[in-house]
């Protein structure tokens, strides 16, 4: 199922860059609130970036 979201995704370039940063420093397993809320929010990040440049292209 992951990795049919990943493929499948608008921005899988910026959503693997994502998931490669944040495993490179250790975020991915979310033991505190802190790494809870960052993950969150990069995730939201791109969602976001995805919606809009989704929005962008013409029909």
């Amino acid at each position: 199922m992951i990795t049919k979201f990943c493929v499948d995704h608008p921005e899988r370039y910026l959503l693997a860059f994502m998931y490669g940063h944040l495993g490179k420093h250790d975020l991915l397993r979310v033991r505190t609130d802190a790494e809870k809320f960052l993950l969150l929010a990069t995730v939201n990040l791109v969602e976001f970036v995805a919606y809009d440049g989704a929005q962008l292209q013409p029909k």
